[in-house]
């Protein structure tokens, strides 16, 4: 649950349900707790809730509203809150405090949405329904309330059933749209039947305008590339990305793919940074695939070499990165760092074809778990103008044979990503290793 507010007012700050001094962040802690801890002396307990906390004194007199002349406190405070236990001032919160709680834990609950409650059935009950279930407060909702969970959610609509189940004469009933399931509550019957009903319909037709919506904003950005002066036509550039398997399977997910190509200093070679939502990572694309492999080979032999000077080598692995004959060893694991210095700076005319292979390697964006054996891809350009394509390639967490389409956007790939070398196996192992310390 993140994106809330917090109320503050009065001295104190109210967000999940918890009630703070504004200064210092103290929450309150029960008078008898209080007596155990500083009477008759400062026990250890005491001493650790003021370890590190020098308004816990001046937080604990706010809270049970104790007037105090600023100039007795001295220290941290303790004479002062002892004198208020032992003159039993910190015995019970004042009404107007409590008062103060409720309402600030109100006006916080109004701060939040529907999807931020979700998680907290108590909590929805109280800010549509009152605080008591078996008094619930018809007034402060008058129409239908839908309250959204993922459609692959059990437990917790399972935890607003029985929630909603516990409010004298409120109505509830379950619905499952495309993207969500709801559960609707209110006062009439026949109101919330009629919205439980509806849902699956009004969802979709919401999910079909903000696709043309954003197919509409998308076919701009191309379209306005189209009408510029552009450079000679050629595979660099930005793209924006379309991928159906990605969108049915993470539609949260399928907004703002993109794929970077950058020309490299090897004639007829390209590097690319992609995004993919679920995906990230770094492909290497050549229309001539013999030519794509011996790339990819010299890679590995540069990161080899670096992995060896970091003391990373495998003596499993075969020292050169080639096979007996010399050919390019395409199964070998290790993937290589780009190290420009030594190869061709010339550029030879670019290539007529309008198919190009890829190999793609990178790392799920959820858990971070990175994939160093590249995967095989192609794509194929519209024409020779170089500002559509579509694509097909495997794809590791995703699947095999996973169409996409690009468009471009831009002459000048973004800056970010692509590098080769952050998906190798070095990098992995660092950073699993890095996860455990």
């Amino acid at each position: 649950m993140s994106g809330t507010k917090d109320v503050t007012r009065d001295g104190f700050t109210s967000a999940y349900g918890r009630l703070y001094t504004t200064q210092g962040r103290i929450e309150r802690v029960d008078g008898a707790t209080l007596r155990s801890m500083f009477l008759p002396k400062l026990s250890r307990s005491g001493q650790q809730a003021m370890c590190g906390r020098p308004d816990f004194v001046r937080g604990q007199l706010h809270h049970y509203d104790v007037a105090f002349d600023q100039s007795k406190f001295t220290g941290n405070g303790t004479l002062l809150l002892k004198q208020a236990l032992q003159a039993g001032q910190c015995d019970t919160v004042p009404p107007h405090r409590l008062a103060l709680e409720a309402q600030l834990h109100r006006e916080w609950l109004a701060t939040c949405t529907p999807e931020q409650l979700s998680g907290q059935p108590d909590w929805v009950i109280q800010k549509y329904f009152g605080n008591d279930p078996q008094r619930p407060d018809r007034s402060i909702t008058k129409t239908v309330v839908g309250i959204p969970f993922e459609p692959t959610s059990e437990y917790r609509v399972s935890q607003m059933r029985e929630a909603a189940e516990k409010v004298v004469g409120l109505h509830h009933e379950t619905a499952r749209g495309p993207q969500t399931k709801v559960i609707f509550m209110g006062w009439n019957k026949a109101a919330v039947g009629k919205a439980a009903k509806g849902h699956a319909a009004k969802e979709k037709k919401e999910i079909e305008a903000a696709e043309r919506k954003r197919e509409t904003e998308r076919a701009k950005l191309h379209a306005g590339y189209r009408c510029q002066t552009r450079k000679a036509p050629s595979p660099v550039g930005s793209y924006i990305i379309d991928c159906e398997e990605i969108k049915d399977q993470w539609p949260k997910d399928a907004d703002g793919l993109t794929l970077d190509i950058h020309e490299t200093d090897t004639p007829g070679v390209f590097e690319a940074g992609f995004y993919f939502g679920v995906l990230e990572g770094a492909m290497i694309i050549c229309a001539n695939e013999e030519v794509l492999k011996r790339y990819r080979s010299e890679l590995e032999r540069e990161e080899e070499g670096d992995s060896e000077e970091k003391g990373l080598t495998d003596n499993n692995w075969d020292e050169s990165g080639v096979e007996g004959d010399g050919s390019p060893d395409l199964g070998v694991k290790r993937k290589m760092p780009v190290s420009r210095g030594g190869r061709s700076s010339k550029k030879s005319k670019q290539s007529p074809s309008r198919i190009y292979h890829l190999k793609l390697r990178g790392r799920e964006t959820g858990e971070g778990e990175s994939f160093c054996e590249p995967d095989d891809g192609r794509i194929k350009f519209k024409d020779d103008k170089f500002d559509m394509f579509k694509g097909e390639a495997n794809m590791t967490f995703i699947g095999d044979g996973i169409a996409f389409t690009g468009r471009k956007v831009s002459d000048t790939p973004g800056s970010g990503g692509g590098v080769w070398d952050e998906y190798s196996w070095r990098h992995h192992e660092n950073a699993r290793v890095g996860r455990w310390h």
